[in-house]
């Protein structure tokens, strides 16, 4: 016997997830099935398409990152590829530095740039924390903030942090972050942000630069260095640290880490 000569009406779909029935079903674009209001997301529903393009998404992003880090080669007739631009990148770093001297060892960062000349880092890291410096005062005359002091800290930031919508709350990681832009021109606001802790730094740097209005030339391959972006974070010696943009967040990033979105040449 059919549905019409019983008088039941055939409405609605059952969930492809949980099989219960819904009368407004929402499908998914990715998996071509039919969701309740419960399992509409591809999240909600463990959608294995979603999941497989936002992995190839990454894995496309790092090797972009990476292809874009390594020097151009100084020979333009040359069609094969150099030693250099077919190392791994941290191990090209090592191949370029050497060993390390005697001089730089137990120096700081800022000793360090400031040793090795380079002008525009140098300029704006020093102007930014002599500018700081002046504003609050005495470093050692503050003392860091409790657990309870934090908890509060951090319980405040979340309500009026930015960040993308889309990151699930148990990935968040809420941070300040300054942008330091050009030698004349030092932005002292201090923004308020979240990022996914499972990212890698160099997707947290591109999405600082989309949030701040920060033109980001990084993904450019005939960009100079002195045009590129890079992320410090700020150590508890008022030191600032460079942060691999291969390194995940969750490894080097924290709770009311303070950032730096510096263009320019990075630390050597």
């Amino acid at each position: 016997m059919t549905n019409t000569e019983t008088g039941m009406l055939d409405v609605g779909t059952h969930c492809s997830f949980c099989r219960q029935l819904d009368f407004l079903p929402f499908h998914c674009k990715y998996c071509n099935g039919d969701f309740c209001g419960a399992h509409r997301t591809p999240q909600k529903h463990r959608c294995e398409v979603w999941a497989e393009q936002e992995k190839t998404k990454q894995q496309q992003q790092e090797e972009r990152l990476i292809s874009t880090a390594a020097p151009e080669s100084t020979s333009k007739t040359s069609s094969s590829p150099s030693f250099h631009s077919l190392l791994p990148e941290k191990a090209h770093i090592r191949v370029q530095r050497g060993a390390p001297s005697s001089t730089s060892v137990g120096r700081s960062v800022r000793e360090r740039l400031e040793s090795a000349g380079q002008g525009s880092a140098v300029a704006k890291l020093k102007s930014f924390f002599q500018r700081r410096s002046q504003s609050s005062g005495s470093a050692t005359a503050k003392k860091p903030p409790g657990p309870a002091a934090r908890l509060v800290e951090l319980a405040k930031q979340k309500k009026c942090a930015n960040g993308d919508p889309a990151i699930p709350q148990a990935n968040r990681v809420y941070v300040y972050c300054h942008t330091i832009d050009t030698d004349t021109n030092i932005e002292q606001v201090r923004h308020e942000l979240f990022l996914n802790k499972i990212w890698p730094v160099g997707r947290a740097l591109d999405s600082i630069a989309s949030q701040l209005g920060v033109h980001n030339r990084n993904s450019q391959a005939a960009s100079a260095t002195n045009d590129k972006l890079f992320l410090y974070r700020e150590e508890k010696t008022g030191d600032p640290r460079l942060l691999d943009p291969s390194n995940r967040v969750r490894n080097c990033i924290f709770d009311l880490d303070t950032l730096l979105l510096v263009r320019g040449q990075h630390v050597p």
